[in-house]
């Protein structure tokens, strides 16, 4: 992060930072992580964890250090066009941009009405991310309700992959044998398979809540990091209250030992696998209980995890973009533009919320454009402006001073005038007069104007034989998970 920021946004001092990484390792040093799985804990005691009371597992502060320094430093996420293909490391940015994930519900922007999403629906939503300007990588937006559950992670992927050329990333997956034709989908997509530091694929794991880690998500963990071919995200989601304690700093401190715990379970199962830090930690509302993301504690926390994934040597994948509104109003644009900002000021490696509505329960295509503005000025306000000689030209200066004639016809401003200032795609900068006579309400007006261009373009398309074999890959897929019946995946290359 450039010295204009890091001095003015200190919110978590390097004392806190400290102070947080050790209340981690003494609560899984005391109370460690409950464990369900005989694999897992088999493995976590044969990595030099101990056996703790009833279930639980306890992790030393040394075999932590031992994970850590385990994981690469620096790796790829391989994209099927290499110009869009991802470094990731631990330093301060580049920062890149990819929706929330896995909705269940598409929400009308104006009125909040929810229905549930369909395979059309992740269709047209991967269409419209793939052009936004500060996306750069795409995860399947939401959980179609039209396709088998045991397959839709591979519907989804496909969905991706034949609608961008950008990185693809992980859908959201149950057990290991989904992970397993995820991994087979990304290899043949993008030709890669982990060798070398480059991957085709990242699968996230969610440890539950307080110091769980679960069965299907422990065992699906050590497959996947025994795979050789996949990026490991851990991606706690506790809620500051409920199920983490009611101090950001605490909370914060209990989603890094759930972080630790994921890395040393990878880490014990197959050295040097990749992994990186998924941070989700939501704040809860006092009066309701109901778990929020639009708040800002949600940026305070992003930035402290942030800082301490940095501190471990691991990258980040933090909250941005994202709010607790039901609909596309005043509360969401305030929400949306704060957390983004936040998000952004330890410059993670990666910043998650595209498309969040309503807490992460819903999407819709409106909010994507949206949501692309406010990045656009997000970005803007956390970036060092240029001060050098030429930025600052006194000759220049002077020139328009004394011209009589100002600066817009200057070689100084045609120079800067495109960098300078932000140019947005759907917030509106006219005047009243034209803004009445359009007839639009608000935003989300132009919003749809512009989804309708998007969705209107066709798809980027898939090469013959990598379209044939992915769908053949969904319909093996199928019949191992003893389905009799299954929507035809190469429809989906027609919608």
């Amino acid at each position: 992060m450039g010295a204009c920021l890091q001095d003015a946004f200190d919110i978590w001092p390097e004392e806190a930072l400290e102070a947080m990484h050790a209340a981690a390792l003494g609560v899984l040093a005391a109370a460690g992580v409950r464990v369900d799985s005989p694999l897992v804990r088999e493995v976590l005691l044969a990595g030099g964890c101990l056996p703790g009371p009833r279930d639980r597992v306890l992790i030393p502060a040394a075999v932590i250090a031992d994970a850590l320094a385990a994981c690469p430093e620096e790796f790829t996420l391989v994209a099927r066009a290499e110009a869009h293909s991802l470094p990731v490391d631990p330093a301060p940015g580049p920062t890149f941009v990819h929706n929330m994930g896995a909705a269940a519900e598409i929400s009308d922007p104006r009125t909040g009405e929810q229905r549930r999403a369909t395979l059309r629906d992740q269709v047209l939503l991967a269409r419209v991310m793939h052009r936004l300007r500060h996306q750069d990588t795409l995860t399947p937006l939401v959980q179609p309700g039209d396709v088998p559950d045991q397959l839709e992670p591979m519907y989804s992927y496909l969905v991706l992959a034949n609608e961008t050329d950008k990185y693809v990333g992980g859908p959201g997956v149950s057990f290991s044998r989904q992970a397993a034709y995820v991994m087979r989908m990304a290899a043949m997509l993008t030709g890669t398979a982990g060798a070398g530091g480059r991957y085709p694929l990242d699968l996230a794991f969610s440890p539950v809540s307080p110091l769980v880690l679960g069965r299907d998500v422990g065992e699906a963990l050590i497959d996947t990091a025994r795979s050789g071919t996949v990026a490991c995200e851990i991606l706690p989601c506790p809620a500051a209250v409920t199920t983490a304690p009611a101090t950001i700093s605490a909370a914060v401190a209990q989603q890094h030992a759930e972080v630790l715990a994921g890395v040393v379970l990878a880490q014990a199962a197959a050295p040097g696998t990749p992994v990186y830090y998924g941070p989700r930690l939501s704040a809860v509302d006092p009066r309701s209980g109901a778990v929020l993301s639009g708040t800002p504690e949600t940026g305070v926390a992003s930035v402290a995890a942030t800082l301490l994934a940095r501190r471990c040597g691991l990258a980040c994948d933090c909250y941005g973009p994202t709010s607790d509104s039901k609909v596309l109003d005043a509360q969401s644009g305030h929400e949306r533009g704060i957390n983004a900002v936040v998000g952004l000021l330890a410059r993670p490696r990666f910043l998650s919320g595209i498309g969040d509505v309503a807490a992460g329960a819903s999407t819709n295509l409106e909010t994507l454009v949206i949501d692309d503005d406010v990045l656009c000025s997000a970005f803007y306000a956390v970036t060092c402006r240029p001060w050098d000689a030429e930025a600052l030209n006194v000759q220049a200066m002077t020139d328009g001073a004394l011209s009589g004639q100002g600066f817009l016809g200057s070689r100084h401003t045609r120079r800067y005038l495109r960098q300078e200032f932000v140019t947005p795609a759907v917030s509106y900068r006219g005047g009243l007069g034209e803004w009445l006579a359009s007839g639009r309400s608000g935003v989300v007006d132009l919003a749809t104007e512009r989804v309708r261009e998007l969705v209107a373009q066709p798809p980027v398309g898939l090469p013959g034989g990598v379209a044939d074999g992915l769908c053949e890959l969904i319909d093996a897929a199928a019949r191992d998970f003893g389905l009799t019946e299954w929507p035809d995946p190469r429809s989906i290359l027609e919608m």
